[in-house]
């Protein structure tokens, strides 16, 4: 229990409250400690002594050294990615009296268990209870140091209780592969949500081993504060220190597919063996628990009877089981000197960058306050070129994969060895050694047998009852038939009465049948629709348990249902269903639902440099300090240079950026994409998110991401007020009462979206996604958002453009395009944007003044629009065109609608979307 008691006593060696009374903090961080441990005073000094020579590296770790004569009081906090200033509203000198025994009863009430869960219980619940018992004080805001105050306390405090038990400190990277094969080789939307959840949830039994050996606080990313799975284990029956994450929580993959640890040199090696062990024992028990599914003993038996030949499968299955995940992992040990440190990276980088730091410290005569944490960005760097290095090695091992290749990824040999009819035979659904699994899960093999998977897209496809029964979590996963159905299926919710009789009896009939039943009753697990459906009654809630497939008409072929699901439906029932009931209903809402959809793919830009401390917008040391430290260093000569440094990588940078991305992920993402708006969400590893969205929905959530993602939005009521550039955003997310740190102004995201038919093949429409994200990056210079149509016809058309444009007036460009749909709507004929296509590639010559009179000409034409009006669009419709005109590729084919266009027939590609989606996807 020494490791857990010097940990305790390191992250109390402060008291929550210190910058609010410095003078006497360390008294009352001992009496902290005290009432934790119960220690006698002898053996409190020497602990105590540990934990401040912990307390040096850990500050050096994250600041400079100061002055020991410069001070400052605490009144504000400041971004430490974007350096916007928040002020922090100090409480009264009667309030700061009574927080010293408001914080010893908030440890009091911690003290249950051993030293281990003791610690834990602190560690997580230390902040949450003191913002309940004094929510005036901002406990998450109160900085670590007031002279340098962008990162607060409590990062530091979890920062200093790892250093305090590590001897010889070491950096371990993680990480495991491959990942967007893995997850993008999907037929049906499971697929893919499985896929990503796979990843997530082995990625976090490796983590799990450095939590339970070490403590949750030496994972300096991803953060396991708040992360559902970090709350499922801290729930534990041994542990019981949180209550059971929900089900909609633990559904999302939000642990992204490495980790970043700080860990003893002594055993680095050893945790990371024993966290790849971990994590390849927890797949192949779940590779184990997936074949169980398939078939018990005597089913294996009789299949083996029956096709000698298939006696390879458990061959094959242990073969390609063993292949996967790839994983590597690289340590850097520290050395024991700031200069070792310095030294060693010069000769593996050939950058003298980290001696001069030292150097410049050590001439001002503050060497005193340099450690080996004073290059903790060295130590970063050089752990990442380690594992980029072994990346770089090939693992040297049999990938031999014979014909028969599997349907879903292309890559891996079947589960058989068969010639291709006896092949499709054993994957049909009707042969008995197959029927249990048919049961189980209804539509998840080809019922003719076209289905043909290998073991790893097999555990990918059969996996979710596993989960279902483990983690108790939803498998329901809407089809692309009921995203694409979701606005009609809101729109029947708002005119009820009239489409209430129609749907029941549609329901009615369907459920008449027990074979179509159990196919139809798939659900369409969309949450919007479920909260919209419980409001109304019995028979809406049974419409959101049903398929969205069966709300269009041509899904009524009995043919077509025979061949896709295997039952056998009159035609005369289907023809009634499709002329009595849908066409009427259609005729009641006034237009039958969308055969379009949208994925979308959200990355952050450059987060590789945001992580590794080198992106060029990260700010320099003069713009992170207090105005007042500030004005008083820029007048010593010595320290000009330091102020023009831009800030070091350090923990608290690693801690701000993971508890950023973790706000996003386990908050904005999900209230956007699933309670705004009626999609669902498949993943959000912090920066990254795919989602699935109604045509309708995706532009809308798509800006609202992107603005949370930067903090320049809020919360307001059950919507997100979004205004790109406003200073009256601070980097922090008001959320339910809550101040939630977000990457801040400096950072951008770029998000592709496809919008495609329902039927196109999933996969394709994966590919096409990703291409669209690339180029929102690539070709329309990040901070971009690019769409890829793709035409049933086959016909494919690409737009994109930057979600601002200040040096052009355009504040928020989807704005502008959304405000203008609403137009279209109303007051502006459709046929506007085919006039604007037609004519774009002459326009495209003319200058601005030009082309906003042809826009006045084309407005005053085909729209309803005031001349105040036709003057503000066509002003505004030609500015947007001349900041497209940024991206243009001007080599490329100018018929080429896949290309960024010149800006005017960018434009007009933009409006013919937005045609399009007026028009509800027709």
């Amino acid at each position: 229990m020494a490791w857990w008691q010097r940990k305790i006593i390191a992250l109390l060696h402060d008291p929550p409250d210190k910058v609010l009374g410095i003078r006497d903090h360390e008294k009352r961080a001992r009496e902290l400690v005290q009432k934790a441990l119960k220690l006698p005073e002898e053996v409190l000094e020497e602990k105590w002594k540990k934990a401040k020579e912990a307390d040096r590296i850990a500050s050096a770790l994250d600041r400079i050294p100061f002055p020991s004569k410069l001070t400052v009081e605490c009144d504000r906090v400041i971004h430490p990615l974007s350096a916007q200033e928040h002020p922090i509203a100090l409480p009264s000198a009667d309030q700061r009296v009574t927080l010293q025994d408001l914080q010893n009863q908030v440890v009091e009430s911690l003290l249950q268990g051993d030293d281990k869960t003791r610690f834990l219980r602190l560690w997580r619940l230390f902040q949450e209870h003191l913002e309940q018992k004094a929510s005036s004080i901002p406990w998450a805001l109160l900085p670590a140091e007031t002279r340098m105050p962008d990162h607060p306390l409590m990062h530091h405090l979890r920062v200093t209780s790892a250093v305090a038990v590590l001897e010889n400190p070491a950096t371990l990277l993680f990480s495991i592969g491959p990942v967007q094969s893995f997850i993008f080789s999907a037929r049906k939307t499971r697929d893919l949500w499985m896929g990503s959840f796979l990843i997530s949830y082995l990625t976090w039994h490796a983590i799990k081993v450095i939590a339970e050996e070490l403590g949750p606080d030496h994972l300096l990313y991803p953060s396991l504060l708040g992360q559902p799975f970090g709350e499922l284990w801290l729930s534990e029956p041994d542990k019981k220190i949180v209550e059971r994450p929900g089900p909609e929580k633990l559904r999302i993959a939000t642990i992204p597919n490495r980790f970043f640890a700080l860990v003893p040199a002594d055993r680095a090696e050893e945790l990371a063996k024993k966290a790849e062990k971990e994590l390849k024992d927890e797949w192949k028990r779940l590779a184990d628990e997936v074949w169980k599914l398939l078939a018990d003993d005597e089913v294996w038996k009789r299949i083996e009877v029956e096709i000698p030949e298939f006696q390879k499968a458990k061959e094959i299955w242990q073969r390609q089981i063993d292949q996967f995940p790839q994983i590597y992992w690289a340590i850097y040990k520290w050395g024991k000197t700031p200069e070792d440190i310095a030294r060693q990276f010069r000769e593996l980088t050939n950058s003298e960058r980290f001696e001069k730091w030292i150097g410049q410290f050590k001439e001002m005569r503050r060497g005193w306050g340099i450690n080996v944490g004073s290059v903790y960005a060295a130590c970063y760097e050089l752990t990442e070129r380690a594992l980029g290095a072994r990346k770089a090695l090939r693992d040297f091992c049999d990938r031999n994969e014979p014909a028969g290749k599997c349907s879903l990824c292309g890559e891996r040999q079947a589960l058989s060895d068969l010639d291709a009819q006896v092949a499709q035979d054993w994957w049909k659904r009707e042969k008995e050694f197959w029927s249990k699994v048919a049961k189980a899960f209804v539509g998840d093999v080809h019922s003719e047998g076209r289905e043909r998977l290998c073991a790893i897209c097999t555990i990918k496809r059969f996996a979710a009852k596993f989960f279902a029964k483990e983690l108790r979590i939803s498998i329901e996963f809407p089809s692309t038939d009921s995203i694409a159905a979701a606005t009609f299926v809101r729109a029947l919710f708002e005119r009820w009465a009239e489409a209430k009789n129609y749907i029941k009896d549609l329901l009615e009939t369907i459920h008449r049948q027990p074979e179509w039943r159990h196919v139809a009753s798939v659900g369409m697990g969309i949450q919007k629709l479920d909260q919209e459906a419980k409001k109304l009654d019995d028979i809406a809630q049974n419409l959101t348990k049903l398929d969205g497939e069966w709300l269009f008409a041509e899904s009524y072929d009995p043919k077509r249902i025979q061949r896709t699901h295997g039952i056998v439906v009159s035609e005369e029932v289907t023809q009634r269903l499709r002329e009595k009931v849908l066409r009427k209903l259609y005729e009641e809402i006034g237009y039958p639902p969308s055969n379009y959809y949208a994925v979308l793919f959200m990355d952050g830009d450059q987060m590789g440099e945001w992580l590794s401390g080198t992106h060029e917008d990260l700010p320099k040391f003069a713009e992170i300090l207090h105005p007042q430290v500030r004005v008083q260093l820029e007048g010593q000569s010595n320290w000009q240079e330091v102020l023009e440094t831009q800030r070091l990588m350090s923990p608290s940078l690693h801690a701000a950026i993971s508890e950023a991305l973790a706000n996003f992920a386990l908050n904005a993402v999900p209230f956007v994409v699933e309670e705004l708006h009626a999609g669902r969400l498949v993943y959000a590893g912090g920066d990254d998110v795919l989602a699935l969205l109604p045509l309708a929905d995706v532009l809308p959530a798509a800006r609202k991401l992107r603005a949370l993602f930067s903090g320049e939005a809020k919360r307001f009521g059950n919507d997100i007020l979004v205004e790109f550039g406003s200073k009256q955003w601070t980097g922090w997310l008001e959320w339910e009462g809550r101040k939630l740190l977000t990457m801040g102004n400096r950072a951008t995201a770029s998000i592709g979206i496809v919008v495609a038919h329902r039927l196109h093949p999933l996969r394709d429409v994966l590919r096409q996604g990703r291409k669209a994200e690339e180029d929102a990056k690539e070709r329309y210079g990040r901070n971009a958002i690019c769409v890829r149509w793709l035409k049933r016809s086959g016909e494919q058309v690409q737009m994109g453009a930057q979600f601002f444009y200040h040096d052009h007036r355009i504040n928020d460009t989807l704005q502008v395009l959304m405000d203008f749909a609403e137009l279209m709507r109303t007051k502006i004929s459709r046929g506007f944007a085919t006039d604007l296509m037609q004519e774009s590639f002459a326009l495209a010559e003319l200058d601005e003044k030009a082309q906003e009179a042809e826009l006045r000409r084309l407005l005053k034409r085909r729209s309803k629009l005031s001349d105040d009006e036709i003057n503000h669009w066509a002003q505004k419709l030609a500015q947007l065109a001349v900041a497209l005109d940024t991206h243009a590729d001007r080599n490329a084919d100018p018929f080429d609608l896949t290309c960024p266009q010149r800006g005017i027939v960018e434009l007009g590609k933009w409006l013919t979307f937005l045609r399009f989606l007026t028009g509800g996807g027709e």
